[in-house]
């Protein structure tokens, strides 16, 4: 069965103490249970899913939310909403996948073939690979202050991507395969090195599209 887990624990104030996931299912007679970890639960039917949940506001607790497809498969997931602290989200069990929206969590494990579109704003660390995503065509990715490098090099079907650097001026290296179908490339705000910003502006030009940019004054 598809499942996917979020690790998250609520604030101390007004509101912080609700989150929210959202799903959308294919198959016969398609159902979801949601464990929110809390020794609480919520069974639903059809195919489109979307519930929330209030936690203890207890700020040094987590809790692990669980999604499982009881019947059919997940097909689109939005693990993130309301206004808890995310910790980490865990989509890899979920094969069938085929769009995600991943929105303010620290961690993120994604190995789904399958998926063609990917929103991910989100507070990683140092770099993220994606290349396990191989049938990505869409990606619309956005970080924080720290983020330096991101992994496509394996993603040959990429069609559109938008990839902001307003946040973080460390981000300045981005791996595309050259064979990529690239067409449509919004960077604004980027500070990719020289070398990244060449090498995606020949895939997009040989392809016909269109790219972009704000130009960022880059360091010697």
């Amino acid at each position: 069965m598809d499942y996917i887990t979020a690790y998250i624990h609520p604030l101390k104030w007004t509101e912080g103490n609700i989150f929210g996931m959202s799903f959308e299912l294919e198959g016969e007679k398609p159902s979801m249970r949601i464990d929110w970890g809390d020794g609480k639960s919520n069974s639903f039917t059809g195919k489109s899913i979307s519930a929330m949940h209030k936690y203890p506001k207890n700020d040094k607790q987590s809790f692990m939310a669980t999604a499982t497809a009881t019947s059919g498969t997940i097909v689109h997931a939005q693990p993130s909403g309301g206004d808890c602290y995310y910790e980490s989200a865990d989509l890899s069990h979920a094969p069938s996948l085929r769009s995600a929206y991943i929105e303010s969590f620290k961690q993120v494990k994604l190995c789904n073939p399958l998926i063609e579109r990917l929103t991910m704003r989100i507070l990683l660390g140092s770099e993220y690979d994606l290349s396990s995503c191989v049938n990505l065509r869409e990606l619309i990715f956005d970080c924080e202050s720290d983020f330096r490098r991101l992994d496509l090099s394996m993603c040959h079907k990429l069609e559109k991507l938008e990839c902001w650097g307003f946040l973080s001026d460390k981000f300045t290296q981005i791996a595309v395969p050259n064979d990529a179908p690239l067409r449509y490339v919004d960077i604004k705000g980027h500070h990719f090195t020289p070398q990244c910003l060449n090498a995606l502006r020949r895939i997009v030009e040989r392809n016909g599209g269109t790219i972009i940019e704000e130009m960022e004054d880059y360091p010697e």
